[in-house]
């Protein structure tokens, strides 16, 4: 995969190099942005690292997706129990299925609202609500055994949208759905 990549991405290179020798600058379209010409594939969107799962230049995921405010995309560490939680902070990683959302660093510790709103994934941009106690034994399922998970439930990534109060405790949870 790697050395595909890596060959697709010189041949883009070879032919943005062989487009560039007659042309001044990049081709511009009326929004004074580049045109879809010969190093569109050679060269990330703006915004974007143009840098692969593992670092790798040649992606092609445009620019990283932003969360809405006060929202945070976390990965639960080890199975929440009543009231609280250790998670990762997720990042987006460019993949070759677009780009999705990784644990990175430290377990932080959160403790949940008393009225913190649940939904728990049923598939493509599909949730239900459930109590957060519910969701705590979905996740905890997810992390320890998947079989016990029954439709219409699945477990898809672990990888959960937050919001938190002024306190740092967690208000929202949405489990988030990916194949």
């Amino acid at each position: 995969m790697k050395a595909t990549r890596r060959l697709v991405g010189a041949l883009a290179v070879v032919a943005a190099l062989g487009g560039g020798l007659t042309a001044c600058g990049p081709d511009t379209d009326t929004a004074g942005g580049t045109t879809g010409g010969a190093g569109a594939s050679a060269k990330p969107a703006d915004g974007a690292k143009g840098d692969g799962p593992k670092g790798e230049p040649g992606s092609d995921c445009g620019a990283p997706p932003q969360l809405p405010a006060g929202h945070k995309m976390v990965e639960i560490a080890v199975p929440p129990s009543k009231g609280s939680m250790s998670a990762k902070d997720a990042k987006p990683t460019c993949t070759p299925n677009d780009w999705i959302y990784h644990g990175q660093g430290e377990a932080k510790y959160y403790v949940f609202a008393s009225e913190t709103k649940a939904e728990i994934a049923l598939g493509s941009g599909k949730t239900k609500d459930v109590p957060v106690g519910e969701l705590w034994m979905h996740a905890g399922d997810c992390l320890t055994n998947q079989s016990a998970v029954k439709p219409p439930y699945s477990c898809s990534g672990n990888i959960y949208d937050i919001t938190t109060d002024s306190e740092g405790k967690v208000t929202s949870i949405k489990e988030i759905w990916h194949p």
